[in-house]
């Protein structure tokens, strides 16, 4: 059975992680969080946009905002987990 497709939430949730291990470059944090790069580069204007990442020539890093969009996430999934959801 295939694995379900991860919706932009999730997808926004597992690059914020990748980056809160620390600062890294497009193509690295593309392969971490498991996403096209084309893909990412859209997204992280949309992050960027909004404030949750910070960019760079080369590199990208989570904000201030993004860990906190981060923590709320989790805290949701959580709650979301807790009720078998």
């Amino acid at each position: 059975m295939p694995k379900p497709r991860r919706s932009r939430v999730e997808i926004t949730a597992d690059v914020l992680a990748v980056l809160e291990k620390g600062c890294t470059n497009p193509t690295r944090l593309a392969a971490e969080a498991n996403l096209a790069y084309d893909r990412l580069a859209k997204l992280l204007e949309a992050l960027k946009s909004r404030g949750l990442v910070e960019l760079s020539p080369g590199e990208v890093c989570i904000s201030r905002r993004g860990l906190e969009f981060l923590a709320e996430y989790r805290r949701w999934r959580s709650f979301l987990e807790s009720f078998g959801l």
